[in-house]
């Protein structure tokens, strides 16, 4: 909740979107001062997934997105397969590992983007595209940019806008 992507990408929607969309951020089982423990990933799912339906019920009819850096893309996108409202899924900066040791073939038939920087440590650009072919997920690339996007967060957060709420964003 406090890694530095997502909190990127909250602090545009706050400047840009406030008063326009609603968004969540949490912390999975065992990080911070959540309780539980890491559960490589099955646990996490369902975390995300109940928060999902806590949104959906929430705001009935209301279109969710779900946005995951690293791991979190992972977990968001096996969240997203199963969750009622769910219409997109934005990945930052997926970690080619847990695609591959996990299974990229995620049945969720919402639209998806991926995001991937030039000089991602855990990622690369080929990587990302075969990802993005097996998803069927558009991709976008970001020259120059590591896997936090240290270069320019607040250029990635505010691409990140009419992904997960083309609604609201001005275009």
């Amino acid at each position: 909740m406090h890694s530095p992507v997502p909190l990127a990408i909250a602090k545009a929607m706050s400047d840009e979107l406030r008063e326009r969309v609603a968004w969540v951020r949490f912390n999975f089982r065992g990080v911070g001062t959540s309780e539980g423990s890491y559960d490589q990933g099955r646990g996490e799912v369902d975390d995300a997934r109940a928060v999902v339906e806590h949104v959906h019920r929430l705001l009935p009819g209301v279109p969710i997105a779900i946005c995951g850096h690293s791991f979190g893309s992972w977990v968001g996108l096996r969240s997203a397969a199963g969750s009622a409202g769910v219409d997109r899924v934005l990945l930052v900066a997926p970690s080619a590992f847990f695609f591959s040791e996990r299974g990229s073939a995620i049945g969720f038939d919402g639209f998806k983007q991926i995001f991937i920087g030039t000089e991602d440590e855990f990622c690369d650009v080929d990587e990302a595209r075969t990802l993005a072919e097996e998803l069927g997920a558009e991709l976008r690339v970001f020259d120059g940019f590591d896997h936090h996007f240290l270069k320019s967060r607040r250029a990635m957060a505010n691409a990140a806008l009419p992904v997960l709420a083309p609604e609201a964003s001005v275009q």
